[in-house]
């Protein structure tokens, strides 16, 4: 089988992008062909022979029209020659390659996982064959399209590790925006570092892009300095997603307050390195409650940061080995790569 999968960004070092090489490697092991078009090209080193991949030249500098010049060229040339194609994330992708997949009959399967129903996502579901989302509220758009799977986190590179001894590190990695709520980090973290001392750090992991993120940024970092935290928390920046393992085996808790609503894979590749986790995300509640209900709480500093002195004093023994036996059993990146290939078949 021959595939051809549209991305924004293929580079194995970047801190939001970086995972989308490992599914490239992935499919590239189920199929014959694997062919990618991205936005930007960075790092690909590693990827194997049969994934050849094709960049619209961003890296080189923003030019819309040579993007949308050297897509099209790109589709004509590369969608003849496949079995189906793979759109993934950005809606516009698989509208602009919908008239080559109608023309040439060949499938079209986009992935999609947010909250927001936007007129590109309604065109989109119009346009495609199916659509895969990680859960339900990923896809808020009803629609006989849709199937939903779960989420693809490379298990067997997310292993657990040993925390730092010396030092109990809380960490959040996300952006850095209003949705993810650090500003409720800190005064969850400055709650708990009145209770507990000096022996706790909190790493923040991500940065800001859109303006609006980076006026949020420095309204946080101007809160940590008043708070008198600077000391205690660190701001890491965008932390390439090759770093992101290590960051994670050293951690006692994993941080995350995020309003999208949706399954965050930060989360799941925190809970399969059996970091316990604390979050306000909705969309974990059914997950977490079952293992240990600390591990969901509301917008309440004051009982979130209850709630994460307890994980860090009193973890209950097995849960690092439950946690990640659930991303194991549930959200396997060859398990959903298997299955999406299947749908082309």
């Amino acid at each position: 089988m021959k595939l051809l999968m549209i991305t924004r960004k293929m580079d194995r070092n970047d801190a939001l992008a970086g995972f989308t090489f490992e599914w490239a490697r992935t499919f590239a092991s189920l199929v014959d062909e694997l062919h990618v078009i991205c936005l930007e090209k960075g790092n690909t080193d590693g990827l194997p022979p049969n994934c050849l991949v094709y960049s619209l030249g961003k890296e080189r500098g923003k030019n819309r029209l040579r993007e949308i010049v050297n897509f099209f060229r790109l589709a004509h040339r590369l969608v003849p020659k496949v079995d189906g194609v793979f759109s993934h994330q950005n809606p516009e992708y698989g509208i602009l390659v919908a008239p080559w997949c109608k023309l040439y009959h060949k499938k079209l399967i986009a992935w999609y996982t947010h909250k927001a129903v936007t007129l590109r996502l309604r065109v989109l579901t119009a346009l495609v064959d199916t659509v895969i989302t990680a859960s339900p509220e990923s896809f808020r758009l009803r629609t006989k399209k849709c199937i939903v799977m779960h989420h693809g986190i490379e298990t067997d590179y997310f292993v657990p590790g040993r925390p730092d001894m010396q030092k109990r590190i809380v960490v959040s990695v996300s952006r850095i925006s209003p949705t993810k709520r650090i500003d409720l980090m800190i005064d969850v973290f400055r709650r708990l570092l009145e209770r507990e001392g000096s022996g706790v750090e909190l790493i923040i992991a991500g940065g800001a892009t859109l303006p609006h993120e980076q006026a949020y940024e420095r309204s946080v970092r101007e809160k940590v300095s008043s708070a008198g935290l600077s000391k205690s928390v660190t701001f890491l920046g965008p932390v390439p997603h090759s770093r992101t393992l290590e960051l994670l085996q050293r951690s006692s808790l994993f941080l995350n307050f995020s309003r999208t609503g949706s399954l965050d894979k930060a989360v799941l590749e925190a809970m399969s390195c059996g970091v316990p986790v604390l979050t306000t995300n909705e969309a974990f509640r059914a997950i977490l409650t079952p293992l240990d209900e600390r591990m969901y709480r509301t917008e309440d500093p004051a009982q979130l940061a209850d709630a994460a002195y307890g994980l860090l004093l009193s973890p209950l023994p097995d849960i690092s080995r439950r946690l990640r036996d659930y991303v194991v059993r549930h959200h396997g990146l060859n398990d959903l790569l298997t299955h999406i290939v299947s749908l082309y078949a």
